[in-house]
């Protein structure tokens, strides 16, 4: 028999990485966990959530923040009964168009995947639900406006248009514009038809206020053109100087020209990559030089002259696995930059009709994290922490909606240690560990007893820990008891049943309303029996 051995496995940026099988993982990788998140130096249990500010009435469907006006932070939210609400710190004021005029008034055809895109320009809020006429709410207005069809809808013998979606540019050339794309037509003949590659975008305008037209001139930068992707576009973002649109499977570029004269073209569009898009709108984000999104190939980050596979060998596989085909047109992702990550909001394939879980990735540390129960998410964004009854501009969080729950509140993460008041359970896994010596890791050869675990870790309350092993790397590991280890403590340690096994593996869990730990290391007591070395 070996001589006594202290090993220690210490949790240094841990990526969660379920595509890869457990006894191939690197030793800063995981692959199974919930509601757990990487830190620089550990794995830690994910901030609470609780409900902020008014109640909405109905079930909404879509919510978005921005600054109503410099000192202002709003949310601007959409219900399944077609009614539009702004909530401030103060409370909450219908603002369905012609909301003035007839208190009662709701806007047709909204459904639970009803598609919306917004905007803000400054102070101006821009939406289009796809449903009619794009909408704005200006700084000091009561209620949504919807853009004239004289502005809008100029084409001859036309009666309604309609554009899958519309975004905000800010050209280098001639300023802000919208952009909207993947327009439908009812004809004045009674028939409807769809161009799903075809794209107009607006006369410049102001910071304050909204396009004079959309129609296109010999004097006027306004246009409307096709584009050369396949498939319908989706949704389009900006970066850099460029507008970029995708469809399912392409993205096409649209770049500024040097503005010469009133006749001359002001943007230039190509075909930019074939086999990149969006699996639906909303399902990109923006961060400092670089915009991530999700296809349906994998998830992705673009930084203006390339695309990357960024969850293949990693999450990919994992994530179309478990992600609910029914419901896949509700993904939406956020960029958290309170922590650096990007957060993909998505339905598993427990999901009823919402985003039940979110999955991370944190662009500072490049790595994953386990996926965290979400309470059937309809639309998120970031703001700025409301606490005191007043928002907090010094920090920022993310907030989401509640799809499932009628006349709810926002939803606002990272904030105390439950989810709504309720137990917070948490999971890490670690299969076909390998453990470290002063020579190296154990080899595959040799068996171990451990005896004793000590976790490095802080924080308040207990977590519990479970030992087991296999004796082969596809082997299921059969654990022993369950042990349970204050984090304040004289005892930092459990002990564990004296089996002999050849890959080792670990739980630590915990589940409460109440406390928090980060653990940044793991140390056995063990001795390595049979062909040690």
């Amino acid at each position: 028999m070996a001589d006594y051995q202290r090993l220690r496995t210490p949790f240094t940026s841990m990526s969660f990485t379920p595509d890869v099988p457990s006894n191939a993982l690197g030793t800063t990788e995981y692959s199974n966990g919930l509601n757990i998140e990487a830190d620089v130096r550990g794995i830690k249990k994910v901030g609470g959530e609780e409900e902020i500010l008014s109640t909405i009435p109905g079930n909404v469907v879509f919510v978005e923040g921005g600054f109503r006006s410099e000192v202002a932070w709003v949310y601007v939210a959409a219900t399944r009964e077609g009614k539009w609400y702004v909530l401030t710190s103060g409370g909450i004021s219908n603002i369905t168009p012609g909301v003035g005029a007839n208190p009662n008034v709701a806007l047709s055809g909204y459904s639970d995947n009803v598609n919306i895109t917004t905007s803000w320009v400054g102070n101006v809020f821009f939406i289009n639900d796809g449903l009619r006429n794009p909408m704005y709410f200006l700084p000091t207005a009561t209620e949504i406006a919807l853009t004239s069809d004289a502005e809008w809808n100029y084409t001859p013998g036309v009666n309604a248009t309609r554009a899958g979606f519309v975004r905000s540019y800010s050209s280098p050339n001639v300023g802000n514009i919208l952009v909207a794309g993947n327009l439908t037509q009812d004809l004045s003949g009674g028939t409807t038809v769809n161009f799903p590659t075809t794209i107009r975008w607006s006369q410049a305008f102001a910071n304050t206020g909204i396009p004079a037209t959309w129609v296109p001139t010999l004097t006027n930068v306004a246009n409307e053109q096709e584009v050369p992707v396949r498939g319908p576009l989706i949704d389009g973002f900006f970066l850099g100087a460029n507008f970029y649109m995708c469809s399912y499977w392409d993205t096409v570029v649209m770049t500024p020209i040097a503005y010469q004269n009133s006749t001359a073209p002001v943007f230039g569009i190509r075909l930019f990559n074939q086999g990149r898009g969006l699996i639906n709108n909303n399902c990109w984000s923006n961060t400092d030089s670089n915009v991530y999104g999700v296809d349906s190939r994998d998830i992705w980050v673009f930084n203006g002259s390339e695309f990357a596979p960024l969850g293949n060998q990693k999450v990919r596989d994992y994530f179309f696995r478990n992600l609910s085909v029914t419901y896949s047109d509700r993904i939406f992702m956020v960029n958290n930059t309170q922590k650096n990550q990007i957060e993909i909001y998505y339905p598993d394939l427990t999901s009823t009709g919402w985003c039940n879980k979110m999955l991370s990735w944190r662009y500072d540390l490049q790595v994953w994290n386990a996926p965290k129960d979400i309470a059937n998410a309809c639309m998120g964004t970031e703001g700025p922490v409301f606490t005191s009854g007043a928002f907090k501009y010094a920090s920022r969080t993310v907030i989401y909606a509640q799809g499932s729950t009628a006349s709810s509140k926002i939803i606002q993460t990272n904030r105390t240690n439950a989810f709504r008041g309720a137990a917070i359970p948490t999971l890490f896994e670690r299969t076909n560990l390998a453990l470290q010596t002063d020579k190296g890791p154990v080899p595959y050869s040799a068996k171990v007893y451990i005896h004793r675990l000590l976790p490095e870790i802080a924080g308040s309350g207990s977590v519990s820990i479970t030992v087991g092993g296999a004796n082969s790397t596809q082997q299921a590991p059969t654990y022993g008891q369950t042990g349970y280890v204050p984090i304040d403590t004289d005892n930092p340690w459990v002990t564990t049943q004296q089996n002999a096994v050849r890959t080792v593996s670990v739980k630590v869990q915990s589940n409460d309303a109440t406390d928090t730990w980060n653990m940044t290391a793991l140390n056995w007591q063990a001795t390595i029996i049979e062909d040690a070395f």
